[in-house]
């Protein structure tokens, strides 16, 4: 690599990462690179994507990057919102293992670049989940980087919850094993404060026992909705930790999508205890299909649409302490819009309300609920149906408080929604320490 006293050009760096990882290194034009360039919304136009095999090639495209002046970003599963424009993107679909410990510990070792689907499929014969997204192919770096609302945040926590170590690649190019006995306050700042200190090529969660699961979903008319959403508040406001669940409202769209409130559930549990906890919800009049029984931990996880998404989301979210008439009032009203809207519940408090607000960079503990709202727009919107979506979902959110960062793409580098006074101090108090060069600059960016 070229001493740190001389410069790298753009096409130098390419050409340089080319010659020491010649199989890594993907240009224009070739599968790899459209492969990598690509994310959920939509596919960027960076100058090189390398994906590297080891943490040491990471560092190795790191190293070179920064000696470039080149922009990094990093993909883990490409189910997020922010192509990359241009600069290096550091693909981790290679990093995809996920090994359980055969030492009885439980602890399980996730590859950056693998995703969901995998990490249920290893340890669903061995009796095991960690809380993880909600579909298959959401990238486990992503998600637990965010902090990790999904399956069995109520029963056993966020998914950064269950993290204890991680191996990180820096700005400077070293690669750092990451527990809290190691580098305490930079562990402190991975579980939750985003891809902004560096590449994680390597997790390392605590896996929980799971004895007996039942779930599925249960689907309702739109003729009372507030019922509805009233119901699935009493039942979740009282339910035990092992009950988890969302209540998704959607607007009519395409005949694929059904309209009206569903709720996917699960409980560690049976289908006895199950029925009995959700019967104020079941003997509703506006059911329309019920779907419970035994499942398997994979059979949680939904396949995410395949493709761009048609539609322009304008979006927001937010934590409620308490599910009050009046938010849930608001919350029906912005169904009604001109604008099609969609609403999310996801049930927390449990074991997500028990963690100090200090012990990870996710604040909001005290929610009972994430309450999230997207007006639905055609991909090529006007300002004024823009600027009226905007004005449905605000008027909802304004009872909600902070926000979730993997829920929150539209905030950019304003993070002060997600991330209290003193919880941002603390952040960037690590990123002046870690990336003083302000190096990785994720789509919820902590300046040093």
């Amino acid at each position: 690599m070229s001493g740190a006293g001389s410069r790298l050009t753009p096409m130098s760096f390419i050409a340089e990462l080319s010659e020491r990882m010649p199989q890594r290194v993907h240009a224009p034009g070739t599968p790899e690179y459209e492969a990598g360039a690509a994310v959920f919304a939509g596919a960027g136009t960076p100058d090189v994507v390398v994906r590297p095999a080891s943490a040491a090639e990471v560092a190795e495209a790191v190293r070179a990057a920064v000696a470039a002046g080149a922009p990094i970003a990093v993909k883990s599963g490409g189910h997020g919102s922010a192509p990359a424009p241009a600069g290096l993107v550091i693909d981790l679909s290679a990093l995809n293992a996920v090994e359980l410990a055969d030492d009885g510990s439980r602890l399980v070792h996730v590859g950056g670049g693998a995703h969901w689907g995998d990490v249920a499929a290893a340890l669903t014969p061995h009796g095991l989940v960690v809380t993880s997204g909600d579909t298959t192919d959401v990238g486990v770096g992503g998600l637990a980087l965010g902090g990790g609302l999904g399956w069995f945040a109520r029963t056993h926590g966020l998914t950064v919850d269950l993290l204890r170590e991680v191996e990180l690649v820096t700005a400077a190019g070293d690669v750092l094993q990451v527990s809290a006995d190691s580098h305490p306050e930079l562990f402190w700042a991975l579980r939750g404060g985003g891809g902004n200190f560096g590449v994680v090529t390597r997790f390392t969660f605590e896996a929980q026992p799971v004895d007996g699961l039942v779930g599925g979903h249960v689907r309702f008319d739109q003729s009372d909705v507030r019922a509805v959403v009233g119901a699935w508040r009493d039942v979740f406001r009282d339910g035990p930790d092992e009950l988890n669940s969302t209540l998704l409202v959607m607007p009519p769209l395409m005949p694929e999508m059904p309209a009206g409130p569903q709720m996917s559930v699960a409980l560690v549990g049976s289908e006895d205890d199950l029925r009995r906890l959700l019967e104020p919800l079941l003997s509703l009049p506006s059911v329309a299909d019920v779907s419970l029984g035994s499942v398997a931990y994979p059979d949680l996880l939904e396949a995410a649409p395949p493709g761009e998404p048609p539609f322009r989301f304008v979006g927001g979210n937010g934590f409620v302490p308490d599910l009050s008439d009046a938010a849930l009032d608001a919350f029906v009203r912005a169904l009604d819009r001109e604008v099609p809207t969609m609403l999310l519940l996801r049930a927390l408090g449990g074991a997500f309300s028990r963690v100090p607000t200090d012990a990870t960079a996710v604040a909001h503990r005290d929610g009972r609920a994430l309450v999230a709202v997207n007006g639905i727009l055609p991909a090529d919107a006007t300002d004024d149906q823009v600027a009226a979506a905007r004005a449905g979902v605000d008027e909802a959110i304004a009872f909600t408080s902070g926000a979730y960062s993997n829920f929150s793409p539209e905030f950019g580098d304003d993070v002060t929604a997600i991330y209290p006074p003193a919880t941002l101090d603390r952040l960037r108090a690590v990123k002046r320490e870690i990336d003083p060069g302000d190096v990785f600059r994720a789509s919820h960016h902590i300046a040093p």
